[in-house]
């Protein structure tokens, strides 16, 4: 009858294979999500009124104005002249919200870091446990 010992090798084994490139996959694939296709910049906006209407102006990191027309009824709360955030998507300025968004794919990330750090201990544990 193997000993326990012996029956953790292949266990530890497959946890390491199963999990370590696993993980490491869906972390690489957040990293590129977050970075090239939702990323969010921020800009401070502010309330404009004009004869063209009222909504809210803001400067992108290339320095250039958006203009983000809004309904007098949407911004009842705010004059003209006060700052808010705006996040807006670098590529797209017209794609913009007031909230701060979600990061994207929050589920995958957490999920591949306890797959990475599951197959990091299997893979550890699979050189220490034969030294006992």
């Amino acid at each position: 009858m193997p000993t326990v010992l012996e029956m953790a090798g292949p266990i530890l084994e497959m946890l390491t294979w199963l999990c370590l490139p696993t993980g490491l996959i869906l972390l690489v694939y957040t990293g590129i999500l977050r970075r090239f296709v939702h990323p969010w910049s921020v800009a401070e906006g502010v309330v404009y009124s004009d004869p063209t209407g009222t909504g809210f102006r803001w400067f992108d990191q290339k320095y250039r104005v958006h203009h983000a027309p809004m309904s007098p009824h949407d911004i009842k709360d705010l004059a003209v002249g006060d700052t808010l955030p705006i996040y807006y998507h670098p590529n797209r300025p017209t794609q913009w919200q007031t909230a701060a968004p979600e990061p994207a794919g929050r589920t995958a990330v957490a999920l591949g870091r306890i797959l990475t750090g599951i197959g990091t201990v299997a893979f550890i544990a699979g050189f220490v446990l034969p030294m006992f």
